[in-house]
């Protein structure tokens, strides 16, 4: 259907446009005329999002303030707030609602929630784009009645919210004071087995103990070491003949008597060529060398046994070395295996200790936060009596009236067109037949004759 194809449709069903026009037109204007004035009263509530939390300081993250706000627009628009509202304004003692809760339900179900559900019809939540500014609008036919609900539906709306805040805490702080007792019990349980267990093994404390304890091992070890070195020491050393030890060789007293040695052998081999054997120097010379080389002898025992005493002691010392090194090792894995079950001790100990620490801060926290009355939320602007009804004009009801009646009666009229099909320009003919059109004729408006015309004026010339 092109253009002038729809403006004809138009033309030849201008009745049912007209009408449909004038119809709505009409109906709006005696709606508007009959229904009261409806007031809207707004409050102003300002949510503080960027406040800290008053009990842990926690703050809410930006990329959560969308979510936040968006919250406490269904919180304000919750059926709990409209049960406050009802709540605290008594309308369930009003005998005109109780009239109209009993004619529209015949008493079914709870006037209080009926209410509520006829409250929350009027009221339009509004938060800001820009800002933490939520506007809490209600409609009503009476202005001071619009003010007061908005104003209600702010104060219930403030009350929820701290009821929102306290109760999870409460409820959180009693669970957590129920724990609090057992895991003190668990704490005084494991605090005892470990101080049992120390009493038991004479441990004042697991760890210092065994450290002096590997320290004493360590320092044998090193005595074990020197005198293993000492051993071995005299060990080589009395591997040798007497005479050649060294301890024999550099012993000055043995040194001594073989110089004295020497030199009375000297002045023996002189006299042996100056004198007789017989002489009297001689044999006194000779009986000297005796006596020096049976000196020796002895003093070169006496250092031999020295040197053995020496060896004897060293591994007298290294076999009881030995012995308490390996005493103190048994001691060491005893106080090792002592450590270990008195550190799993301590460390139930710990974990007693830490969960009841923050088992308790919790319960610090949510007993605090159970027992606040501040919250992040505070009426800005209460609302006020509106002095001016909401309601549009009538000169723009009649304007937006007469835009609908237009599209209406427009759709009217296509649907007509569409359920009684005319032939009403040539497009419509090729579009039915699927044939061209060769000849089109003019309407021509047909002419009385002026025969019939002459015979009329005559009859009524007789007749007058």
């Amino acid at each position: 259907m092109n253009m002038i194809s729809f403006l004809r449709v138009l033309l030849a069903r201008k009745k049912i446009l007209l009408t449909t026009i004038a119809v709505t037109l009409l109906s709006a204007i005696a709606i508007k005329s009959i229904l009261p004035p409806s007031y809207v009263a707004t409050a102003s509530v300002l949510v503080d999002a960027n406040q800290p939390d008053t009990v842990t300081g926690a703050m809410l993250s930006p990329q959560l303030m969308p979510g936040y706000i968006a919250t406490q627009v269904d919180v304000i628009g919750s059926h709990n707030v409209a049960l406050k509202v009802v709540d605290d304004l008594k309308f369930t003692t009003d005998p005109q609602a109780k009239q109209e809760f009993m004619n529209d339900t015949h008493g079914a179900g709870s006037i209080r929630d009926w209410l509520a559900d006829a409250l929350l019809k009027d009221l339009n939540i509004t938060p800001s784009r820009e800002s933490n500014l939520i506007d809490v609008a209600y409609k009503s036919t009476d202005a001071e009645s619009a003010m007061v609900i908005a104003n209600a539906f702010v104060k219930a709306y403030i009350q929820t919210n701290l009821e929102l805040q306290t109760a999870p805490a409460a409820q959180t702080n009693k669970w957590y004071e129920s724990q609090l007792n057992e895991l003190r019990t668990k704490l005084v349980t494991a605090q005892k087995s470990l101080s049992d267990y120390q009493q038991s093994k004479g441990i004042v404390n697991v760890d210092e103990k065994l450290d002096v304890e590997s320290s004493r091992l360590a320092g044998t070890a090193t005595q074990l070491t020197a005198a293993q070195d000492q051993t071995f020491d005299s060990s080589s050393r009395n591997s040798r003949s007497g005479d050649q030890l060294s301890d024999v060789m550099n012993n000055p007293v043995i040194q001594s008597l073989r110089t004295q040695i020497a030199t009375a052998e000297a002045k023996l081999d002189q006299l042996s060529r100056s004198v007789g054997k017989n002489h009297p120097d001689y044999q006194r010379a000779t009986a000297e060398v005796s006596a020096l080389h049976e000196q020796l002898a002895i003093e070169t025992r006496n250092a031999q046994q020295s040197i053995n005493t020496s060896m004897r002691v060293a591994q007298q010392r290294e076999a009881d070395l030995r012995g308490s090194l390996a005493s103190q090792k048994e001691k060491l894995l005893a106080l090792k295996q002592n450590r270990d079950a008195g550190a799993i001790l301590v460390q139930d100990v710990e974990s007693a200790q830490k969960a009841y620490d923050m088992a308790l801060q919790r319960a610090t926290e949510t007993r605090m936060a159970s027992q606040t009355n501040q919250t992040n939320i505070s009426l800005l602007n209460p609302a006020t009596m509106p002095t001016k009804p909401a309601s549009k004009s009538i000169i723009i009801i009649a304007i937006l009236a007469l835009f609908m009646g237009s599209f209406l009666g427009l759709a009217l009229t296509l649907v007509a067109e569409m359920l009684d099909r005319r032939v009403r320009t040539d497009s419509d003919l090729t579009d039915v037949l699927d044939l061209p059109v060769l000849v089109t004729l003019n309407s021509i408006q047909p002419q009385k004759p002026k025969r019939l015309l002459g015979l009329f004026n005559r009859q009524q010339a007789q007749l007058n």
